[in-house]
Parts: C-alpha cells; structure tokens; sequence
C-alpha cells in the first residue's frame, strides 16, 4: 500500500490497519480550492503537518471550510518529494510510550513551490483573492532575518529593494512584502499574518521585515506611501504574536519500520541534504498554541480547535511560563546533568531517581514560588505534565547533548528570571539547593570531562572557549582555588541575570563545584547528597 489519494479512496484498508482517515472528501477539497483558496501557509514542514494541517483537517470534517495551500520559498524538491509524492497526504504519528494513534492528515489541499516554473503567478493569483484571508509561516526564526551580523540590512535584502517589488523574491521576508503589494493593487482587502515560529514576539518580527523592506521600496519610488499607510494599518494587515509549543523530532526509524508493518511501501526516510524527510510525522500527544486577538480579516475558528485565542499579555505570560519555570530550566538542568552523566536520552534521565527528583525540587520548589501564571492553563498542570508525560516519553528520545548547546545563552531566561525575581520580593535565595548545583553541574560539564572520568566534547556555545580559559589546568581529584577560577563566570551578570556575589549562591556554587571534582563518580555521588 501507498500513502496516495488511490489507495485512500480503499479506506477499508487505512481502517483495518486501525488508521484514521479524513472525514470529508479529500479529492473534491484539493480541486475545489484551487479556485477557492482561503488559507496558506509558508513552510510546509513537520510541526505544521502534524499540528496546523490536522487542525484543518478537523475543520474540514466538521464542514469549515479551510484548507490549507502549502508554499515552499526555497527547494521545490521539499514539495516534490515530501509532499506531492504522497498526493499531499501526510500520516501523522503520536507517539505516547508503546501506543502509536495514526491518522491520515489531509488539511494541506495544495502545494505550490515559488522557484518552480508558473507556481508563483498561480500564488500571486492567490494573494489578490480576497477570499483568502489568512496566511501560516512556520519558516524557523533565522527566516526573519533581513540584517547582518553588525544589524545592517543584509547585502540579499538590499538586492531585493533595489529590485522590482512585484517580482519572485527569493528571501521569504521580501517575497511576502511583494505579494502585500500585489493584494494592495488588488484592492486591498485585509489579511491576517501568523507566524507560528517558536521565537519570543514573532508576530511582531514578522512585521518589522515585512515593514521593512516594503519601506525600502516607498523611499526609492518604487511603491506608494499609501501602500505603505495599508500595510502599517493593523485593521488591514495583521501580525498577531503566537506561542507554539509541540515537541515534533525527526522522522524516526523506528516509526518508518511500524508503518512498513502495517504495509505501507513507501515509508522509508530520505533525505533532501541533510534533512531527513518523509511522508510521515512523528510527534508527542501534547501541543499548544496560543494567538493573540488581533485580527484584520475573517479567520479559521481556531478556538474550536484546542487553540487559545488571547490577548498580548496572556501569550507573553504563558511564554514566561514555560521558557523560565515549568519546562526551558528543566531541560537545561537535565542536559548538562545528563551529558556529565552519560544518559543517551531525556527520557532515560527521567528513570533516574536522583535526576528526576532534583528537576521535580527545581520545578515546583524553587521556580514555582515566582511563577507567571498565565490564566489561561494552571502552572502545576502544566508543569506536572511536562514532568510525568514529556519528558518520560520514551517514544520520543531526546539527546541531552542537543539541548545543551548554548547553555549560556540559555541560562539568563531560563534561570536568570528566577533569580531576578527571588531579588525583586525578597525571598530568601539561601533556601536554593537544585539552582546552584545545576550552575556547578554546567561548571564541571565545562572542563569536558565526564563523570567516569574520560573526555567528552561539550556543545557548541558561543562563549565555550572563554568560559573554558577561566577552568584550564583544573584536574579531577587535584585540589583547586574554586573561587579564583569561577569568578569571572560567577560574576558575569550576562550570563545569570545577575552577579551571583550578590546573592548567597556563588558560595554555594564554588564549595559544589570542589565537591564534583573530587574524582569519577563525584557528579553521581553529589547531586545524590544534594537532593535527599
């Protein structure tokens, strides 16, 4: 059997196999909607054929009519071979410890790629449709960035300015500026812009290079100051903030192998470069997505479909949530643990005692006393399921060594908040114990030296080889002045929110630090003492 719009037609086939197929004619949907299109998404990748297109998909059951177009800005080959080869069908995979619930996802109706022949006209035909009211982007956050390295406008984005903004733009920014101004000749009817990237405000960056570059094409004549009026105009064009949260991995072998068992023959996993694809997705049970209220045109009724439709604040509050107190901190605790320790996967730290019970004492001892509570789900809900659900799921291993990659970019937001905040009531810092053991956990993760006392590379950061300058010489079992080597790092404010002399915890930090280098076995033996 084959993932395809014949075989789907034998839904008796899907059903026997105990995979669930859409409800509503799939055929009909992808004809209709090239001459009826109301929704399309940017960046038809993983989270959005698991997440967006299955919500779509619901709605499409429920007769809501919405489908999706599906645009890829960069290699038509990613539409080709990941998409059109299943007739745009995905099956989507949620995996929950031994149990894996396969549907067939069919919410992506069509499929245009912008640098293939005839597809970008077929979209700027889109774009001027006023019954298409909403576009998607899930393009990861490095898609938004229209500057350099010194925050000048990037030699690519000056080329498209100084180019024809009615003509195919090869930077998606420039692109989606180009089709705004394409709809703006069209008659302008409102569109709504949702990023749905997993980045801080990525409605608003959105905005910003969307603005942007369609500036640039006002102040060279190019374009109308009134064209630039509409798009500024959030009643015409709108950019409301999103928070996304879904934990969507790689396609896994071991899923490719199910489905092949099931019968399928056209499972297996390629590759486009690097990138492993294939016509499945595999993702954990949980997800969230919040939009902030702010809407131009008529919309997909999200809400009915498990999303949070909110306002600005609620969505920072949740995002504060989860990156400073119930999950972000967790992560990183269990990554610099996990990689000293050898642990292959998050779920297997999980199974640890020790490790399990120091992220629980970190969770609802020490972060939860400041948490933000967004309103709009309880905290300890959340972060109990992130505990007893998430990151147990053995269905989705997850490398500690991954996560650990710029943990000091990480540790300001994902610690620092905390701390900031202990400061600002007046909370007594001295009761921190899992806090400063995770700083001198990362310390000791510095020196590349595991616990079993042989070598290891740590992640990649951008600030590794400074950090390390200030730990050289330090040898396992040999005595050392804690003090004068993790000052320097204690004391930088950039990277814990705060100098850690002010508060209790640098003391604390120097005498853990001299105990986990007493010898192999001295990370195990004392994040054991530590915690109970």
């Amino acid at each position: 059997m084959k993932l395809n719009l014949s075989s789907l037609s034998q839904a008796s086939d899907y059903e026997a196999a105990g995979i669930q197929v859409p409800a509503f004619d799939v055929a009909a949907t992808q004809e209709r909607v090239r001459t009826n299109p109301r929704w399309v998404h940017i960046g038809p990748g993983n989270i959005f054929r698991i997440f967006l297109a299955r919500i779509a998909d619901d709605m499409l059951a429920d007769g809501k009519y919405w489908p999706i177009t599906g645009v890829v800005p960069m290699n038509p080959a990613e539409m080709e071979k990941q998409l059109e080869a299943f007739d745009l069908l995905t099956l989507g995979v949620i995996l929950s410890g031994d149990k894996r619930d396969t549907r067939v996802i069919a919410g992506l109706a069509d499929g245009l790629a912008t640098r293939r022949e005839g597809d970008f006209d077929r979209l700027v035909s889109i774009f001027t449709n006023p019954e298409m009211t909403t576009v998607t982007l899930t393009i990861t956050e490095k898609g938004y960035v229209i500057q350099d390295s010194q925050g000048e406008l990037s030699e690519a984005t000056r080329a498209d300015i100084a180019s024809d903004p009615f003509a195919n733009h090869e930077n998606t920014m420039a692109l989606l500026a180009g089709l705004l101004a394409h709809r703006y000749q069209a008659g302008g009817a409102p569109i709504n812009f949702i990023s749905a990237d997993n980045f801080s405000h990525n409605g608003d960056k959105l905005r910003d290079s969307v603005l942007q570059i369609a500036r640039g094409w006002v102040e060279r004549g190019a374009l109308s100051q009134e064209f630039l009026d509409w798009a500024s105009d959030d009643t015409k064009v709108a950019f409301p903030i999103s928070v996304i949260d879904k934990i969507t991995p790689r396609p896994s072998e071991e899923v490719s192998e199910y489905l092949t068992g099931l019968g399928f023959t056209d499972m297996g996993i390629d590759h486009l470069g690097r990138t492993p694809i294939a016509g499945f997705v595999n993702a954990e049970p949980t997800e969230y997505l919040i939009i902030e209220d702010k809407f131009a045109a008529e919309r997909p009724p999200f809400e009915d479909y498990g999303v949070y439709i909110t306002d600005r604040e609620t969505c920072d509050k949740f995002e504060r949530m989860k990156v400073t107190t119930c999950l972000n901190p967790l992560h990183t605790a269990l990554a610099v643990s996990g990689t000293v320790m050898r642990f292959p996967t998050i779920d297997s730290e999980m199974r640890d005692p020790d490790l399990a019970k120091m992220v629980n004492i970190l969770a609802y001892d020490e972060a939860m006393p400041v948490v933000t509570d967004p309103g709009i789900i309880d905290p300890k809900d959340f972060v109990r399921e992130v505990l007893e659900e998430r990151f147990p799921n053995s269905a989705l291993p997850d490398n500690p060594a991954r996560i650990a990659m710029d943990t000091s970019q990480k540790i300001p937001i994902r610690f620092g908040v905390t701390l900031q905040e202990y400061q600002r009531r007046g909370l007594d810092m001295d009761k921190l114990r899992v806090i400063p053991l995770v700083f001198a956990v990362w310390a000791r993760y510095l020196l590349g030296i595991a616990d079993d006392g042989e070598e290891f590379t740590p992640s990649s950061d951008p600030l590794l080889e400074e950090l390390q300058g200030h730990l050289k010489g330090i040898k396992l079992g040999e005595s050392v002045d804690a003090h004068a080597a993790l000052k320097p790092i204690l004391s930088n404010a950039n990277i814990f929110g705060l100098d850690l002399y002010t508060t209790p915890l640098a003391e604390k930090v120097e005498a853990l630090f001299t105990k986990l280098i007493a010898g192999p076995g001295a990370v195990r033996a004392t994040i054991h003492e530590e915690i109970n």
